[in-house]
């Protein structure tokens, strides 16, 4: 007969069971077709080939005689890793397993939240021609094609299972949905979908229904109420298809010219105003954060917008240009790249490298120790005419200079555990919340197992370096407070480090303003004080504060000119250079060259910063072309005393504000 449990797995992102690299989540359905309720856990593990990299998420269920459950679980997929998908009865006995390949991610996703995708059956496989080309992403060929996913939906509610994470949203370029499914949204889903947007994502809006205009989700999207307009020239503006994929592969589906829209499309299309939206190509668009929501002219998701070709190149375009944005984010989170350089950032965290005065000082003490315990101590004996005495000297020397040299350790290394914290938040000027990246590293005098928490309930968290001769074996538990991290490996008087993925809060926001005059205005919101702020303003133009106060209101005029400056020249003039990445110009960071214009004002921020930037890899504009950005430091980290039982010797959080916005 049919079991008890019958159990079913599925990537909410991916194609044919294969799960894209980095942060993702999997959909595990429960059926319980047995006489009494059943409870367990389900274990998502991802272990890499070759290597003893595993990563073991896990989460409870509970679930009625004769009901199902949808169960949502976390998972860091490393690359070339295999996905293997358990549930487990009560007493820990394996109910079912199901086996999921990974996958690099494709060139550009987008994620269709629809029941039945008139998309997907019109765009999955069409060429697009994306500029942001990074080594190691991507299709590996010259001529990407646009994915489209779809969403799983719960039998019971009619609603589509959507990520309860920002960082689970990684693998997604864009996301499309209407307008009456985003007016349902609540609670888990609708916070990981705001973060999402605003960690640098795009959200592409159907309008359904009139009564959609004036939800509160939709005016907080876009800045205000919106209402009906006519429709604005830029969104007539023919979009040239870019050419089908050549090679022996599938050719998909091919996007034909089409100057201007079907008459029935036409008759149908639709501007809209209000808030922060401007006309753009798809219709009206908004910046929110780092991110962009777009309310399209047309349904692409009903007909005749769906089969129409005008349209269509439109949604394709859309979503190549969410891809493209993936190069002003230094760290998007929850995406995985390879071969980035972790090591600055171990240096900066680990309390190893702030003792190395103690090998030097073991050093002389032992030299001492050789010169007294030899020359001096047998020259001594010799003289007395007893020099068999110098052989019972030698013990006591020998206890004095070890002692003295584990003396030296303890007071360099300390006999209490303790934690260093380096944080990057990014966001959108004037917006209280950002995307943020934090690397915890912890350190303690004797081995122990460590249990570490999300510091909210919506971030996720991996280990990023482990202590050496130690086995990275991740183990995430999740439940409604969210997720932690046991069992961490942590080895005596060795570091080890971990990551975390979420949205941190920046008070009322840093607001960046530009004047009549030309001149930039910056006004800090954050609650805390910003020290050693460096604000582009357009290539070759820069200024410096070395302290912005909290409340306090500057005018670029006021800064220091860094291209008049000795010491900001270099740096100024590295990062006025540019890098071609694909078909992107991007700009350094140039953290190596900001340490000697930082240092006066706020030690150590240039190193922090150069750790930063190696961490986030090469392809990343960290100074995107149009638009100002502001890096700085907040005085005072986060707030935070003590870390998994440990105290916070060093919490240094650095900041990024991209792009115009807030109150003057």
């Amino acid at each position: 007969g049919a079991p008890e449990l019958a159990v079913d797995a599925a990537p909410v992102f991916g194609t044919s069971g294969a799960v894209p690299w980095g942060w993702n989540q999997v959909v595990v359905r429960i059926q319980n077709n047995g006489g009494k309720a059943a409870r367990g856990d389900v274990e998502v593990s991802s272990t890499r080939y070759g290597e003893h990299r595993v990563f073991v998420a896990t989460a409870p269920y509970t679930v009625a005689a004769g009901a199902s459950v949808n169960l949502r679980v976390p998972v860091q997929v490393s690359p070339f890793a295999d996905v293997q998908v358990r549930a487990l009865d009560e007493r820990g006995a394996q109910v079912s397993s199901h086996a999921l390949s990974s996958t690099m991610q494709h060139g550009v996703v987008l994620f269709d939240v629809s029941e039945t995708s008139l998309v997907r059956s019109g765009l999955h496989e069409a060429p697009v021609a994306p500029l942001y080309l990074p080594a190691g992403r991507g299709p590996g060929s010259s001529s990407p094609v646009l994915w489209v996913g779809q969403p799983r939906y719960d039998s019971a509610t009619g609603d589509p299972l959507l990520p309860d994470r920002a960082a689970l949203y990684s693998a997604a370029d864009a996301v499309l949905m209407r307008s009456d499914t985003l007016s349902r949204l609540q609670g888990a889903e609708l916070e990981a979908l705001a973060g999402y947007v605003l960690s640098g994502g795009t959200l592409a809006l159907a309008v359904a229904r009139p009564e959609d205009l004036r939800h509160p989700t939709l005016a907080a999207l876009v800045g205000g109420q919106v209402a009906k307009a006519g429709v604005a020239p830029p969104t007539l503006v023919e979009i040239a298809p870019p050419a089908a994929p050549g090679g022996l592969g599938k050719q998909g589906n091919v996007l034909l010219p089409a100057p201007s829209a079907g008459p029935a499309v036409a008759e149908a299309l639709s501007g809209w105003s209000g808030g922060n939206l401007r006309a753009s190509a798809y219709g009206s668009s908004a910046s929110y954060g780092l991110g962009e929501v777009h309310l399209l002219a047309f349904d692409p998701t009903r007909p005749p917008a769906s089969s129409d070709p005008w349209a269509k190149i439109r949604v394709a375009d859309l979503a190549r240009r969410a891809h493209d944005r993936r190069s002003t984010i230094a760290f998007r989170p929850g995406e995985e790249a390879m071969g980035l350089d972790l090591d600055p950032v171990r240096r900066e965290l680990d309390p190893n490298e702030s003792s190395r005065w103690a090998i030097g000082v073991s050093a002389m003490l032992l030299c001492i120790y050789a010169v007294l315990a030899g020359p001096i101590n047998f020259a001594r004996a010799a003289r007395q005419g007893r020099p068999l005495r110098a052989l019972r000297r030698l013990p006591v020397y020998a206890a004095v200079a070890f002692t003295a040299i584990v003396g030296v350790g303890l007071i360099a290394k300390g006999v209490r555990g303790r934690a260093r914290h380096l944080t990057l938040i990014e966001a959108g000027a004037g917006i209280s919340k950002g995307a943020v990246r934090r690397f915890r590293g912890f350190f303690v005098p004797r081995a122990e197992e460590l249990t570490v928490r999300t510091t909210d309930a919506s971030g996720v968290i991996s280990t990023a370096v482990q202590a050496e001769l130690s086995e990275r074996r991740d183990r995430l538990l999740v439940d409604r407070g969210g997720a932690r991290l046991t069992k961490v490996a942590a080895l005596p008087w060795q570091t080890v480090i971990v990551r975390e993925d979420g949205v941190a809060p920046l008070g009322d926001g840093i607001a960046i303003v530009e004047e009549p005059s030309g001149d930039v205005v910056v006004t800090n919101r954050s609650g805390r004080d910003l020290r050693g702020a460096v604000l582009w303003i357009s290539t070759g133009v820069a200024r410096y504060f070395a302290r912005i106060r909290d409340g306090e209101q500057v005018s670029s005029r006021a800064g220091l000119d860094l291209g008049a400056h000795s010491k900001g020249q270099y740096w100024l003039a590295h990062v006025s250079l540019g890098r071609r990445v694909g078909g992107l110009d991007v700009h350094d960071l140039g953290g190596s060259l900001l340490g000697p214009l930082l240092e006066p004002d706020a030690p150590g921020l240039g190193d922090a910063w150069l750790a930063v930037e190696e961490a986030a890899g090469t392809a990343v504009d960290w100074f995107p072309a149009g638009v100002p950005v502001l890096l700085g430091q907040l005085d005072g980290g986060e707030g935070r005393a003590s870390d998994s039982g440990l105290r916070i010797e060093s919490d240094r959080v650095l900041v990024r504000i991209v792009g115009h916005g807030g109150r003057p």
